[in-house]
């Protein structure tokens, strides 16, 4: 999200391997509940890069999104670009205190050994990765450099395909104009095809808003494999406190089950509430950034688990915290600038 559109505009140590081993043509995943864990749900044990991927084939590998729902993890920033053992160390930290199962990438880092080191890190702590393909926010073609890096990192690293569920072709492109409506669903059909043989669901993340901002977006949302939807109630026009954001998260969800014929797994990919207004202001002057709002967010998000599981298909709803840490995001993260969460942060993780 730019800064100043969305107070404008929104309305409501390295291991490669010489080749991966594809998936074939039937995908069925395993399921959490199975005598031998599938990754990433908290029974599974971490296994060290250089011991290199399971012994398995990708469809058992993975639980089946039939299986997930409730809190998946954090959103974490990558233009830092952190070293190795700093996400080793983030990576852990959010499983063991937290009970996180996923990492979504936001930004990118320039350097060229950078998703090599991510893969290791979340492969080591026993977390899978959704990946983003990032453009940026002052247009250009770096995006496809960015791209075809990933391409490169599947078809060398066998632990890619054991660590990235999705890859998203951008964060809020739509809402951004990167790319019109029918570029980029032919871009998403595009990556689709290539990653196929790595079972690589493939997406965008974006929030409801986005998908009218430029005309009709429906091819884009026919194009996509599962739906990742940004719940940011915050920038609602009628925004108050945290803790009243319900009606319009569930007024958004039942718009993406509808637009997708209940076809798709929804899970939000980028959703929080802020503790200051230091980054982005509100679009209501009732709306109020503090962390008795972001808790009341974060309480509703985690006690309607059920009701998401009754109105979405595919065993129901899971998220993202957006962001992991203040450091990263000045007022989102649950981590405050002296390392501590900012409130007692201790989420379901299934229902």
């Amino acid at each position: 999200m730019k800064p100043i559109l969305s107070l404008l505009a929104v309305a409501s140590g390295l291991f490669v391997h010489a080749n991966a081993s594809p998936l074939g043509s039937q995908v069925v995943l395993g399921n959490a509940n199975g005598t031998d864990p599938c990754f990433p749900s908290l029974a599974y044990k971490p296994r060290d890069p250089k011991s290199g991927p399971p012994n398995k084939k990708l469809e058992e590998h993975w639980c089946s999104q039939e299986s997930e729902n409730g809190f998946f993890g954090f959103t974490y920033a990558t233009w830092g670009c952190p070293s190795l053992t700093q996400m080793q160390s983030d990576f852990g930290r959010m499983r063991n205190q937290f009970k996180a199962r996923y990492v979504r990438m936001y930004g990118w880092c320039e350097d060229g050994d950078f998703l090599t080191r991510i893969t290791n890190a979340a492969f080591s702590q026993g977390v899978g990765l959704h990946g983003t393909i990032w453009f940026g926010f002052d247009g250009g073609d770096a995006w496809k450099k960015r791209r075809d890096q990933f391409f490169a990192l599947f078809k060398s690293n066998p632990l890619a395909a054991y660590t990235f569920r999705t890859l998203d072709v951008g964060s809020e492109p739509l809402f951004d104009w990167v790319l019109p409506p029918k570029a980029l669903a032919l871009e998403i059909l595009s990556v689709k095809k290539t990653l196929a043989p790595y079972g690589i669901k493939v997406s965008i993340s974006e929030m409801q808003y986005g998908y009218s901002v430029q005309g009709d977006s429906q091819m884009v949302l026919d194009a996509e494999d599962v739906v990742h939807a940004h719940q940011l109630q915050f920038f609602d026009k009628d925004a108050t406190t945290g803790d009243k954001a319900l009606p319009s998260i569930l007024s958004s969800t039942n718009w993406f089950v509808s637009k997708t014929n209940k076809t798709r797994k929804i899970i939000y990919s980028q959703t929080g509430w802020p503790t200051n207004t230091k980054v982005w202001k509100p679009n209501s002057p009732k709306a109020v950034a503090s962390v008795q709002s972001a808790k009341g967010f974060y309480q509703v998000l985690d006690s309607s688990c059920e009701q998401f599981k009754k109105i979405t298909p595919l065993g129901g709803v899971g998220w993202f915290w957006h962001i992991w840490k203040d450091d990263m995001l000045d007022g989102w993260g649950l981590i405050d600038w002296n390392g501590n969460p900012k409130w007692n942060f201790a989420p379901r993780t299934s229902c």
